[in-house]
């Protein structure tokens, strides 16, 4: 059995995909094995591809003959076919330090209780000119389950992307809760506090990953529709029912997030009103936006 089971779900990222998977498989550390899945590209994908199918890290290529329409669904998929005690979700358009593996599982064996680490990552443009990037201290910060959501989920996600992570397999229970296959900018913050709920999260502060901002992003059109507040509420409910976040954890930074989101992106006045209707439950972040709208530059 590998010890690390790295995914790489791609669609349409030809351009980026041989710098994703040599990145891999240029690691210090090499006990893995390396799926590809492919969800009906149609940019020579497939290619690329193709000229790795005998390398003998590869255990499957997968080709979908029709787009599942979510990148959470190609993940569920690549960990069903995984051996690895850990899984890497590796995004097409990213990559990695040589040394991503080898530094963060040193880490999580450290943590017996570990269920996800993350580290530090550069923002990049498309042709991988650095932008910004995360804190990079060299720090280690354990985090105990809920203390975890609390501190770092309660009101936005904190990592950055999925690249950046390690899971432990065993831990990833699908049957749980599917909601998160649903989503189209929310999936990955649910899916972290779903097994935040199981065990100890590790933060390395080492830039260890790369994270690619290019045109066919769609994190930004997204946010323009105010899915933040649309799906990002369905998180918090979730954490307030079962992780015992309480509105002090979020309410003051969820309705400065509120105030600020609909001044930068001038919400429609449909979304305005489905997010008034999605805060009914939560008046403490209604106040909160009130007094931001109002008074932007309280801090």
């Amino acid at each position: 059995m590998p010890e690390v089971s790295v995914i790489v779900p791609n669609y349409n990222h030809a351009p980026y995909l041989m710098q994703r998977i040599d990145s891999i498989l240029a690691q210090t550390h090499q006990d893995f094995e390396l799926i590809l899945l492919d969800d009906c590209s149609t940019d020579g994908s497939r290619d690329i591809m193709e000229s790795y199918r005998n390398n003998p890290h590869v255990s499957h290529i997968v080709y979908n003959e029709h787009n599942s329409g979510s990148a959470f669904r190609q993940w569920d998929k690549g960990i069903e076919m995984a051996q690895g005690e850990w899984i890497w979700v590796a995004e097409s358009d990213d990559y990695a330090e040589p040394t991503f593996l080898e530094r963060m599982l040193g880490e999580v064996t450290k943590v017996p209780d570990c269920v996800l680490a993350y580290a530090a990552t550069w923002w990049v443009d498309k042709n991988g000119n650095k932008l910004w990037e995360t804190p990079n201290s060299d720090r280690v910060n354990v985090y105990k389950s809920k203390d975890f959501i609390r501190k770092k989920m309660a009101i936005c996600n904190s990592i950055a992307n999925v690249s950046e992570c390690l899971f432990r397999r065993d831990r990833y229970h699908p049957s749980k809760n599917h909601r998160y296959e649903h989503m189209r900018l929310c999936g990955d913050w649910f899916f972290y506090v779903l097994l935040a709920e199981q065990g100890s999260v590790v933060e390395v502060e080492s830039t260890l990953s790369y994270y690619r901002q290019h045109g066919s992003n769609i994190s930004g059109d997204a946010e323009r529709q105010g899915l933040t507040f649309l799906e990002g509420i369905d998180v918090l409910d979730y954490m307030t029912t079962n992780c015992g976040v309480r509105p002090c954890d979020y309410a003051r930074g969820w309705g400065r997030m509120w105030a600020r989101y609909e001044r930068q992106y001038r919400f429609s006045p449909a979304v305005k009103k489905a997010i008034r209707r999605r805060m009914h439950n939560h008046p403490g972040i209604k106040y909160y936006h009130l007094l931001y709208r109002q008074k932007p530059w309280r801090r």
